[in-house]
């Protein structure tokens, strides 16, 4: 058995300084020997020091005093030179009796000192301990305590420490640690600087462990336990409370597993075991209106206080967030009817408001704990009486925490009113600011987060709309398809996730929902690549100017030659004219008739430039004027098609979070055809999921019914329809959706970006 009779690094009304007691004449550190073994202690003959702090040897001078008469073997105390030279300062005949120089009755020496030196192994009995040395400020020893071929490390104070690890590392057969946690993570200065352990230096000290141990913690400093109990559980360093020691628990390393634990322990354990709990479901939140109104009420169940409030700070003021009051009945924000009071100002022209508690707190960080708000005179409890007055309540105790971020920035202040004991309000205690200074940590914990990650978020959304709308302003005849084509994505997803028909089966998250949207925001994020003159190309022979107007000159050429000869008759050179430039602008189809007409053209007519005879009509012209279905030759075509593979290489270099990472084949596959003659993959039906199948209907959609092209006049919705129709029985686009885009009448909440002449059904 190792009973622990002190674990913490100070001491208080309940608290006690390190020492453990093996066997019941062995001991390691004497923090806590003579009142954690009154009488008994008489019994000890072997103590081990771990060095010389007066935490760890206070209790040396009572064993030697007390029951003096009735010891009958000399007291043995084992430690480094160092600390025996320390020690012995004590029994100077002026702060305690010499006793190097007084005798047992039995004449055996009272108190003798051995000299440790490091990695040595001293055997009592079955138990075999170990020294070596680790990190601490003064020279401190390690211990590894051994029997029945088992093991258990006592750490001892101390910093990170490569002797340390190489022990745990090295040693078979480890049932457990006892590892110090002296300070809370934020205190990480003063950890280092007296040489002891956060959670956070433990954290990367345990991801150095080459198994798996379990581990006690224990010397803590008890103003800060429940805060460094909080972090261990956020690095996941705890299991269960067990694994926290207190004064009185009794381990049982090298026999069957049993506890040993007081009254006072037992409580503790379970409420331990609540914090862990809130802890855990407090980062399950996301909501931040919702995670304050919880810490509210956790922080109010731990201290029995009767309400309370949280506040937020931004821009130099406290805003009410939460109000929760039990004899009141009264609960506002978070999931009850929003606060509308006005927010209490930190500065007041340009000087600190002192006069008020929540504001003095946010500014400082400190803890207010106030007995009676009625006798209290440092602060202006005026609005807080004024509400007294008109209530009828009557508040009495308070207490104020700040909430610090990981920045050390005051994030906001949790304030509790009037602690209840029966019928009786009476001050928060020492215990009621630990604890809640401790879910006040959780709490910044978690509200930093949830912050961080809406920002993020936010940020993504509102970069993502950015590079859309720098898509769209690209042309200026396509310059809304993007955010057009997320409007519908937005429609039809949503309208997907309420079916309880065709596809019920489909339920999207919130972060699907958006997913969709991302992807139908990116869908065309390739075009920025493409060129713009082929892009804006509003007639067949456009580029940087349109060159009907050239044609038109030469034209004119001919006219004037014809004049030169006396023709005058210009009927038929301006039907040609006219036709061409019917021609040039594109359409849905050009039929062979035409076709022939534009060769003809090009052969009846002729001018004579640079002393050669040339046609009207150049090759290149007549090849672009031959464009059977809209203003683009293949290989223009081919240019913008390209997009969609820009698009895929594009995001597939994005590094989207996992909630996000169907984005990039969802946004790249909105041209791909289930007949696997789409592009730029040529996927099919097997290869395209529903998310890809609906983007690819919206942007059809969108697509036919813009009013924007200048090489098409704008689509009645019955002919967008009919073309649409022919789309699926030719197994571009999935029926399944199509039928639902119509049933659901989808259309309509989008009408506002239709013209009233395209509605026609």
């Amino acid at each position: 058995m190792l009973k622990v009779l002190g674990s913490y690094g100070n001491r208080g009304k309940n608290a006690f300084t390190t020492s453990f007691l093996l066997k019941e004449n062995l001991a390691i550190d004497a923090g806590n020997l003579a009142n954690g073994l009154g009488d008994e202690v008489i019994k000890i003959e072997h103590i081990f020091i771990s060095h010389s702090h007066f935490d760890h040897i206070v209790d040396i001078p009572f064993i030697m005093d007390t029951e003096f008469s009735k010891r009958v073997n000399t007291l043995k105390i084992y430690a480094l030179k160092d600390t025996i030279d320390a020690i012995k300062l004590l029994f100077n005949d002026k702060i305690w009796p010499d006793f190097t120089k007084i005798s047992l009755s039995n004449k055996k020496n009272s108190i003798e000192f051995i000299e440790i030196k490091e990695n040595q192994t001293f055997i009592f009995d079955d138990i075999k301990i170990k020294s070596f040395k680790v990190n601490h400020s003064v020279p401190t020893l390690g211990f590894k305590i051994t029997k029945n071929n088992q093991n258990i490390i006592i750490s001892s104070d101390t910093y990170l420490c490569e002797n340390l690890l190489n022990e745990i590392n090295n040693t078979k057969n480890l049932k457990f640690i006892l590892l110090e946690c002296s300070f809370p993570s934020n205190l990480d200065k003063l950890a280092k600087n007296s040489k002891h352990l956060t959670p956070k230096l433990i954290s990367e000290m345990v991801n150095k462990f080459n198994k798996k141990v379990k581990i006690f913690f224990y010397h803590f400093k008890q103003e800060y336990k429940t805060q460094i109990i909080a972090e261990l559980n956020g690095f996941e360093l705890i299991q269960n409370s067990n694994q926290i020691l207190d004064d009185g628990v009794c381990l049982f390393p090298f026999e069957k597993e049993k506890e040993c634990y007081s009254e006072f322990e037992n409580i503790y354990k379970q409420e331990l075991k609540k914090l862990m709990q809130i802890g855990v479901e407090l980062s399950k939140e996301e909501n931040i209106d919702y995670l304050l109104e919880d810490i509210l009420s956790v922080a109010r169940e731990f201290t029995n206080a009767d309400g309370g409030s949280v506040y937020l700070k931004d821009d130099n003021k406290l805003y009410f967030k939460i109000i929760q009051n039990d004899t009141l009945n009264t609960f506002m924000g978070g999931r009850n009817e929003k606060i509308k009071w006005p927010p209490l100002e930190l500065f007041i022209e340009g000087k600190k408001n002192t006069n008020m508690v929540a504001a003095l707190c946010a500014l400082t960080q400190k803890i207010y704990n106030i007995p009676d708000v009625y006798q209290n005179i440092q602060f202006d409890f005026s609005g807080t009486k004024k509400f007294d007055k008109s209530t009828g309540y009557i508040s009495k105790s308070m207490l104020v925490i700040p909430l610090i971020n990981h920045k050390k920035e005051t994030i906001g202040v949790l304030q509790l009113i009037n602690k209840k004991e029966k019928q009786f309000i009476i001050p928060f205690n020492k215990q009621d600011e630990e604890i809640s200074m401790s879910l006040a940590s959780q709490a910044a914990v978690s509200i930093t987060k949830n912050k961080l990650i809406y920002e993020l978020e936010n940020f993504i959304e509102s970069f993502i709309k950015v590079i859309a709308k720098a898509v769209d302003e690209k042309s200026k005849y396509t310059g809304n398809h993007v955010q057009k084509v997320a409007v519908l994505a937005e429609l039809m997803s949503n309208e997907l996730n309420k079916d309880n028909t065709v596809f019920k089966d489909v339920k999207y998250t919130k972060n699907m929902l958006k997913q969709i949207k991302i992807a139908a925001l990116l869908h065309d994020i390739g075009k920025i690549t493409t060129d713009l003159r082929i892009m804006d190309k509003a007639t067949k022979l456009e580029t940087d100017i349109d060159k009907i107007d050239w044609i038109a000159e030469r034209f004119e050429i001919i006219k004037r030659d014809l004049l030169l000869k006396g023709i005058n008759n210009f009927e038929q050179i301006n039907d040609d004219l006219k036709f061409l430039r019917e021609v040039n602008i594109g359409g849905e189809f050009l039929d062979d008739t035409k076709i022939a007409r534009i060769d003809e053209i090009a052969q009846k007519y002729s001018y004579i430039f640079d002393n050669k005879k040339v046609s009207i009509l150049r090759d290149d012209e007549i090849e672009k004027l031959k464009i059977k279905k809209g203003t683009l030759t293949d290989k223009e075509r081919e240019h913008i098609q390209r997009h969609a593979l820009i698009t895929l290489e594009m995001l597939s270099n994005l590094p989207f979070p996992s909630e996000y990472k169907e984005v990039t084949h969802i946004a790249a596959n909105h041209h791909e055809k289930l007949n696997c003659k789409g592009y730029p993959r040529g996927l099919c039906q097997k290869d395209l999921s529903l998310e890809d199948r609906m983007l690819a209907i919206c942007d059809i959609f969108e697509a036919l019914t813009a009013s924007d092209r200048p090489y098409k006049k704008p689509k009645k919705l019955s002919e967008v329809f009919k073309i649409m129709g022919f789309m699926v029985k030719d197994n571009e686009i999935d029926k399944k959706l199509f039928d639902f885009f119509m049933q659901k009448e989808i259309w309509k909440k989008y009408k506002n970006n239709l013209l009233a002449e395209q509605i026609d059904i």
